[in-house]
């Protein structure tokens, strides 16, 4: 055997040796890291066992949420939105337990991470156990059985993951006659890029309930099948699609009894750049709507619509979307000025807007009276206009004269009969009504601060 084969060898077998040991070291780099970014936002770290073999690593992790005022914002950061005050108490003193698996053999397989709670805010736990020793114990057993449990792969070299909320199945009947209904089934998800903000996504459920009865007043919140996917590339450039079999919620109480259903629901929206300006659509379906409340039952089958939003700057629209975004997790007020002048420069550069179709079909009031359907079709410009952004303030007249828009409303008779029947402005209103057989009719024209309905100018 030649010498330099010899050496090759040897460095080939002390490789296979201590890969494993250089890939632990490696991993548990990464996961200090990330302890470390965890404890300087909310979470500490109470408990950590190690079960270890040689080509593979198990830890198990045990955080206390101490602020839940910082983990929340931390957390908001990523999603862009804004988490209830509820959320926090529940948190506040919660203990999340981390199962972390993988190779010491560096990148030959995904870690595998298994998130959840094991107690809920300590102030929350001793009151239930103070009022309700029996629902102290259900909940207890419930959070120890790892009721509430998120499973993630990662992969740490072309960063896709893949997962699953557990199943949940959980009715409690509390002392008083209360009855609480958790139910989750077929939650999966995958994706890429980081966990609390992927570059995409895709979401599946099968179904989903929520229900909380005291017998005088129910909250109840059902969703059947629903279907998402995302790619993130920038606020100006992303696609995203949502659809929902059926959503069912219910709000009863001594005052009213409201009802919520819709079915076949559909969403979609896309945000694309050309040579600097953004240009984003939205298209929605809804096979049909049902409300119910004591006051009045409103039904329709089909609701359309087909928006876009052309020729924003990029630049303004960018920095409008990131204001947005901080405004859901702070001070609005502090934000305010802020988000005014953004907006005006946003406008400031011209804009498109063009609503294609807004319609709704076989309107009905009362489950008797039929109404019939409306369309609506817009086109709205804003003018480039630098003044617009130069007073730091609205200017209305000035925004007005920069304003172009053709408008036609379609409604049917009797809608429109339906619409107009207790208005003081009805007389006006008619004034300016196109008919025929089964039609209303409003062609609206707006320019140069004029106003024109049906070929009449408004005064």
């Amino acid at each position: 055997m030649k010498k330099t084969t010899l050496i090759a060898s040897i460095l080939i077998i002390l490789l296979i040796i201590f890969a494993p040991l250089i890939g632990n070291t490696f991993m548990q780099k990464l996961i200090d890291e990330n302890v470390e970014v965890l404890e300087s936002n909310g979470l500490v770290l109470k408990r950590v066992t190690d079960d270890s073999s040689y080509l593979n690593t198990k830890k198990h992790f045990e955080f206390v949420l101490q602020n839940a005022d910082a983990f929340t914002n931390y957390v908001s950061a990523y999603t862009k939105t804004k988490m209830p005050s509820y959320v926090k108490k529940i948190l506040s003193g919660a203990t999340i337990a981390v199962d972390a698996q993988y190779s010491n053999i560096p990148f030959s397989k995904a870690i595998t991470l298994q998130i959840y709670m094991l107690r809920l805010s300590s102030a929350l736990m001793q009151e239930m156990q103070k009022n309700d020793p029996d629902a102290y114990k259900h909940f207890v057993h419930f959070l120890a059985s790892k009721g509430i449990l998120y499973h993630i792969e990662y992969n740490l070299v072309s960063e896709d993951f893949n997962g699953y909320v557990k199943d949940i199945d959980d009715t409690y009947m509390f002392k008083d006659g209360a009855k609480l209904v958790m139910q989750l089934q077929g939650a999966h998800f995958r994706g890429h890029g980081d966990i609390l903000s992927p570059q995409r996504l895709s979401f599946t459920l099968k179904k989903m309930k929520f229900d909380a009865n005291d017998g005088m007043n129910i909250f109840s919140v059902d969703i059947n099948t629903l279907r998402s996917s995302s790619d993130f590339e920038s606020y100006s450039k992303y696609t995203s699609n949502t659809k929902v079999f059926s959503i069912n919620l219910l709000l009863k109480s001594p005052q009213d009894d409201i009802k919520i259903r819709l079915d076949k629901l559909d969403v979609s929206s896309a945000s694309t750049v050309k040579n600097e300006k953004v240009s984003l659509h939205s298209n929605s379906f809804i096979e049909s709507v049902v409300f119910h409340s004591k006051k009045i039952d409103f039904s329709l089958q089909t609701l359309n619509s087909d928006i876009s939003f052309n020729a924003l700057d990029r630049q303004s629209y960018e920095n409008f979307s990131e204001l947005l975004a901080q405004s859901k997790t702070m001070n609005k007020a502090a934000l305010q000025q802020k988000m005014q002048k953004s907006l005006l420069t946003l406008l400031s550069h011209g804009l498109h807007v063009k609503v294609s179709n807004i319609s709704l079909q076989n309107i009905t009031v009362n489950k008797v009276e039929e109404l019939g359907s409306m369309k609506i079709q817009s086109d709205l410009k804003v003018k480039a206009n630098k003044d617009l952004a130069a007073k730091g303030k609205v200017d209305l007249m000035l925004l007005l004269s920069s304003i172009e828009m053709d408008m036609n409303i379609k409604l049917a008779k009797a809608l429109y009969l339906k619409l107009i029947e207790d208005s003081p402005m009805a007389p006006t209103i008619v004034s300016y009504a196109k008919k025929d057989a089964d039609f209303v009719y409003f062609d609206i024209h707006f320019e140069d601060t004029k106003l024109i309905i049906n070929d009449k100018i408004v005064q």
